[in-house]
Formats: C-alpha cells, sequence, structure tokens
C-alpha cells in the first residue's frame, strides 16, 4: 500500500515513523516478500516439511528455494534472493559460531532469534533498507520436536505451525486453514505442502516444487542450555 495523506513523505528512510504509527519502508519490504515465488512451511508431531515454487526464466536452471543450515533445520524464503542469500549465509554463520563455542548444535529457536535482530538491524539504521524477504526456519529444537520459525521482513519473530509467504499467500493459507490438521503423517504434510501450491497457483507442477522434510527425534538435539 503506498503512503497517502498523513503518511507521504515519511517513506524516505526505514528509520522514520508516520504520525500514524507506520515504517513505511518496512511494509515496502513486505510487498517485495509477496511478489516472490510462494514458500510454505508444516509441521506435525510427525515432523517438518518446507516446500516452494521453483521458478524457471527462459534457459536458466532454477535456483533452489531450500537451503540447509545445519543437519538439523533448514530455510526457506520469499522475496529478493540477494536478501534471501545474504540472511542464510547470516544462519549457517551463526549455527557453526555456536557450534565452535559450546561443542554442541545451536537450537533452531536460538538461531532464529539471532536471524530477527540481524533483520531488525535493517530498520535501525540510516542509509540501510529493511530486507525484502521473509524467511521461514524450520526443524528440529533442543528437544528433538518439530519446530517453525517465520522471521518477517522488519525482524519481528512468530513460531508457527504452518505458515504460507510469497506471491498468492492470502490463497495458500485459506487452503491450509481448511486442511491442515496437527496429526498428519510425514507424507500427507509433503502432499499437503504440494497442494496448497497448485492450488494457490494456476500452471505449477511437481516437477516445479521443491520439497525439504525431516522427522521427529526421541532424542534430543543435544545443546548447552536454551539461551534465548
Amino acid at each position: 500500500m503506498l503512503p497517502t495523506g498523513a503518511s507521504m513523505g515519511y517513506d524516505r528512510s526505514s528509520t522514520m515513523y508516520s504520525p500514524d504509527g507506520r515504517i513505511i519502508q518496512t511494509e515496502y519490504a513486505r510487498n517485495a516478500m509477496r511478489r516472490g515465488s510462494i514458500s510454505i512451511a508444516l509441521k506435525s508431531k510427525a515432523g517438518v516439511v518446507l516446500a516452494g515454487e521453483m521458478r524457471v526464466t527462459d534457459f536458466d536452471i532454477p535456483n533452489h528455494k531450500i537451503s540447509k543450515v545445519d543437519e538439523h533445520f533448514s530455510a526457506i524464503f520469499a522475496g529478493f534472493a540477494a536478501d534471501g542469500r545474504l540472511l542464510i549465509n547470516r544462519a549457517r554463520v551463526e549455527a557453526q559460531i555456536h557450534k565452535m563455542t559450546y561443542g554442541t548444535p545451536a537450537d533452531i529457536g536460538y538461531i532464529a532469534t539471532k536471524l530477527a535482530d540481524y533483520a531488525h538491524m535493517y530498520t535501525q539504521q540510516g542509509g540501510l533498507r529493511p530486507l525484502g524477504i521473509g524467511l521461514l526456519l524450520g526443524g528440529l529444537d533442543y528437544n528433538g520436536q518439530p519446530t517453525i520459525y517465520y522471521v518477517y521482513p522488519g525482524g519481528g519473530l512468530t513460531e508457527t505451525n504452518a505458515k504460507a509467504i510469497g506471491s498468492n499467500d492470502s490463497a495458500a493459507m485459506e487452503y491450509l486453514k481448511s486442511n491442515y490438521k496437527e496429526d498428519l503423517t510425514l507424507e500427507e504434510l509433503i502432499e499437503l505442502a504440494k497442494n496448497t501450491i497448485k492450488n494457490s497457483s494456476e500452471g505449477i507442477t511437481d516437477e516445479l516444487i521443491e520439497v525439504w522434510s525431516i522427522e521427529a527425534s526421541e532424542s534430543n538435539i543435544p545443546t548447552v542450555e536454551q539461551v534465548y
């Protein structure tokens, strides 16, 4: 939504509030996220599934939508590819710093909080723009339980059971509200993710959908402590 009336002129800096309490550039970043190809994260007691549409342009080989961060969790984003690459590389660095410091894998919630803080930094300094992406982190937490976090373009952070971001995200969320259940098997989660993408976008086939999944673990993911 473009600024009008009292909000005019308040979109020139990401550090400036409009009179009605909005940060307009962060809203632009959310619009940039919605222009990206759709990305979905789902979880149940059985595990976690990430899925996304891979866009093909001419003869280009499509970029992967899903990126492995550590052995127990991965990430998928919607929005500007360069911003997504930046934030995912940051996640990998933070995961390795934690592993080298404490000798154990980082909890997914800890990394999500670090990424949200990093994204928020881009709304606090003049001359920077908010990152034009939303990021979904999915995997196993420090107890080995399925977990999903959503990092907003402005640095907000939410833990969720099911989330769709990117192009046609409203239609995808409506489909999930009608079909998602917390007791789905991992195979049912995968099918639901694929069907959600195909029902929210026209002309999407299984070949254009990338899927990643991980099963819940009975053993804990070893960490020193929950530090967030």
